[in-house]
């Protein structure tokens, strides 16, 4: 973290463990209590912190949440690589791909009465840096696609789509998986699901 940089600071750049608290502390209560509701005031008293030191780390209430999606990006990220790194099925590596975006907003979001305001909070603080983040997930998939269909161990997309309008579609899918009210603090249930999406993108490349 940069701490002379207030609305950039996050976690895995900070050498101390007050931005990290605060961050972690941001999380929890934005997810327990939702945006508008936690006050700075709150997130000190939960970071352990004085009200100051937020204040020394972050600009506003604001920058505590876009560093909360810097953080939130930064575990995806580390999760995807850490899928691409496992040796298994395809059908194994791309449900762990999948799960790897999708399955961490669900795991801290499902159970939260809060998610529609929270992601309006996203889409009024942070629509850019979402939109580069899901376009960053959907080039890594892409890439994952090709390398296996170099490999040898699929074929090319179904005729009249590319691998990117393929991935498009998975995503488009996976995005209706999480938001599904039958599966919501049901992780057992939602892996399933993205299981099943996983066999049917591969079955889509079958040699």
């Amino acid at each position: 973290m940069k701490k002379v940089q207030k609305q950039n600071a996050g976690p895995r750049e900070s050498g101390s463990a007050k931005p990290n608290a605060i961050v972690m502390a941001g999380l929890e209560l934005f997810i327990r209590y939702g945006y508008r509701k936690t006050s700075i005031d709150d997130i000190a008293e939960a970071a352990q912190v004085a009200k100051r030191t937020v204040y020394l780390h972050f600009e506003n209430k604001a920058a505590v949440f876009l560093a909360i999606l810097e953080y939130l990006g930064d575990l995806v990220r580390q999760r995807c690589v850490a899928v691409e790194r496992m040796r298994g099925t395809t059908v194994y590596r791309l449900t762990g791909l999948l799960d790897a975006y999708f399955g961490m907003g669900f795991e801290l979001f499902s159970k939260s009465a809060h998610m529609p305001e929270l992601e309006e909070t996203f889409s009024k603080l942070a629509q850019s840096t979402i939109g580069d983040l899901n376009t960053e997930y959907q080039e890594r998939l892409s890439i994952f696609l090709r390398s296996l269909e170099k490999t040898g161990e699929i074929g090319g997309p179904p005729k009249g789509l590319s691998v990117e309008q393929l991935v498009h579609i998975l995503i488009r899918a996976a995005e209706g998986v999480k938001r599904d009210p039958k599966l919501q603090g049901d992780p057992k249930a939602f892996q399933r699901r993205l299981r099943e999406l996983a066999i049917l993108a591969i079955a889509a490349m079958r040699k």
